[in-house]
């Protein structure tokens, strides 16, 4: 365990698996939102990390001061923590210069082949994508177009609504840095705010026709 940044929140560290291709998925970086009171969810992550040999950085929600608590018109205060954890998120990636990162909350299931999985995803990405869902709580996805022969199962998203388990790109995080606020002004939630920005064309989003990672069951 380590202190996260300049907090007195402590997270795992997870050792480098080798380059990025494999102990990343193909991706530049992977953050993992952990819910802080969740020590349970957290732990068994770290073993399927280890188990898999992924390479992940563990980012907590971190509490907000009293000062800047919401109005309950305006946002809860689970909704604002959200907003907040997944905007520094998006930045952080961009200050690091990535090109691409995955963003998986601690309390996903993904499949044991997930390496196999995202190495086809990566070999049939359409070039110019800007977010991907490979976990979604999309009813219709599989109705959607297919945008590669090599890869059926990936489809251009309709409405995928959860952020639990998605990518962007580095052209994708600057597009939903500067269409969003890094505090809500509304009580719109964050998830909804990225689906409205997909569906007035600021974001190429694709999605897979049947999930890869799901969050785990109560």
């Amino acid at each position: 365990m380590r202190p996260y940044k300049d907090t007195n929140v402590h997270v795992p560290v997870v050792p480098s698996y080798g380059p990025a291709e494999k102990s990343q998925l193909g991706f530049d970086h992977i953050y993992i939102i952990h819910h802080l009171g969740h020590p349970e969810t957290l732990a068994r992550m770290v073993n399927v990390l280890q188990l898999l040999k992924i390479s992940a950085e563990f980012v907590p929600v971190l509490p907000v001061p009293e000062h800047q608590l919401p109005s309950p018109m305006v946002q809860s205060i689970e909704n604002m923590l959200e907003w907040h954890t997944r905007h520094r998120i998006y930045r952080d990636m961009l200050e690091a210069g990535y090109k691409s990162a995955l963003i998986l909350d601690d309390s996903v299931d993904m499949e044991l082949n997930i390496k196999t999985i995202m190495r086809a995803v990566h070999q049939n990405m359409p070039e110019g994508w800007d977010i991907f869902f490979p976990g979604h709580c999309g009813a219709f996805e599989k109705l959607q177009p297919k945008p590669s022969a090599g890869l059926p199962a990936l489809r251009l998203a309709n409405m995928p609504i959860c952020l639990h388990a998605h990518a962007v790109s580095r052209k994708g995080a600057k597009r939903i840095v500067a269409n969003l606020r890094p505090s809500p002004t509304s009580s719109e939630v964050f998830n909804m705010a990225v689906m409205r920005l997909k569906e007035r064309g600021v974001l190429q989003a694709y999605s897979l026709d049947t999930p890869v990672f799901a969050p785990l069951t109560q």
